[in-house]
């Protein structure tokens, strides 16, 4: 059980530098801190911090964020001033997380993701990622998943190295990155391995034949192995709905773009599927 002049002594140089804010909180009879590092004077979070900040308000519901640049309260930074200044701090709920704006958005949209994770059939986290090459370790349990939703993502896991698989087969002089991204479109449709060969290969078949390809075609016919990935998204994006890209490129939210970029691979996806024999 920490103590809270224990903390006070931890966090000392924290609270009298006055650059990070510190984030108590309480369970039972003990004491916790961490330091994040965002800019909360402004009200600019970091994604890690925010992640750290809902752990602490998961855990107490009275956690606060303190600072002695910001603050009163520390006298003259002894310890034990210190130790004093936080009790009193926590005690009257000072900067308390749980009437942050950006923490209070975090949570509604966390529980939105939840909800739509579940109509979805799809494993859920709460955590936070911070742009797309922030993805959880589905090798190590952290708590940010139910264990069922943990049991799910790993066999999701397994499902996607088997679509990887298939289309490494298929283009095997492809860079690893080609064969990612087009593994995760055909993960995002929930194609099983056969469907994807099939696509695969009516997309050879059919690619010289579509209208208004013919210049992308011979374009391809040299350079598709190493640029599938990235040619593929961009030749879809020039082909989609005038509405569809731009929400694609230019919607603020990021989790907009993705959506519509999903949108994008999934219709034409779903008109290759067609061509191919369906999805099993």
């Amino acid at each position: 059980m920490a103590a809270l002049k224990e903390i006070a002594r931890e966090y000392a140089d924290e609270i009298r530098d006055g650059i990070g804010w510190l984030i108590v909180y309480r369970t039972g009879r003990s004491w916790h801190a961490l330091t994040v590092w965002s800019d909360l004077g402004n009200n600019e979070w970091e994604t890690d911090d925010i992640n750290d900040a809902l752990e602490a308000l998961r855990l107490d519901p009275r956690a606060v964020a303190l600072n002695g640049y910001y603050l009163g309260r520390f006298g003259d930074m002894t310890i034990d001033d210190i130790a004093a200044g936080i009790r009193w701090h926590y005690e009257r709920g000072t900067n308390a997380l749980a009437d942050d704006d950006t923490l209070t958005q975090a949570r509604a949209d966390i529980e939105a993701a939840r909800q739509q994770a579940a109509e979805a059939g799809l494993p859920f986290s709460e955590r936070l990622g911070d742009g797309p090459e922030d993805e959880p370790n589905l090798y190590a349990y952290d708590g940010s998943m139910t264990v069922a939703d943990y049991e799910a993502a790993q066999r999701a896991r397994d499902a996607h190295a088997a679509l990887v698989e298939v289309v490494a087969g298929h283009y095997p002089n492809a860079t690893e990155e080609a064969v990612e991204r087009v593994a995760e479109a055909a993960s995002s449709m929930k194609l099983s391995p056969e469907a994807v060969q099939r696509i695969l290969n009516a997309f050879d078949n059919i690619i010289e034949a579509i209208n208004r390809m013919i210049e992308w075609a011979v374009w391809a016919a040299k350079t598709i192995v190493n640029t599938i990935g990235r040619a593929f998204d961009d030749f879809l994006l020039c082909r989609a709905p005038p509405k569809w890209r731009h929400y694609a490129l230019h919607a603020k939210r990021a989790r907009v773009r993705k959506k519509y970029r999903n949108r994008i691979r999934r219709a034409f996806f779903a008109a290759l599927a067609s061509e191919g024999g369906g999805s099993s």
